[in-house]
């Protein structure tokens, strides 16, 4: 009889590192998914980083030529109102 619950309770525990296993396997196979989504959203990241690099650089340039063109228009026309008077 002693025997006889030894080797249920040695089954029970055997059929619970099964499922540990199991889990532990699904949990690993989850992490590893996890990993690549992670890559692909840093790698998604860095593109758009360059993007809006590029569209800033191009608004501090298009910025630049306003204020030169402000400022020789503003130029001029203080020339104009100096010259009439």
């Amino acid at each position: 009889m002693r025997q006889t619950k030894i080797d249920a309770w040695r089954e029970g525990v055997e059929s619970r590192l099964e499922e540990l296993a199991i889990v532990n396997a699904k949990q690993s196979s989850e992490l590893s998914h996890i990993k690549e989504s992670v890559e692909e959203i840093k790698s998604m990241v860095k593109e758009q980083n360059g993007r809006v690099r590029t569209l800033e650089k191009q608004t501090s340039a298009l910025q630049s030529i306003g204020s030169a063109i402000t400022i020789a228009l503003g130029g001029f026309i203080g020339w104009l109102f100096n010259a009439r008077s």
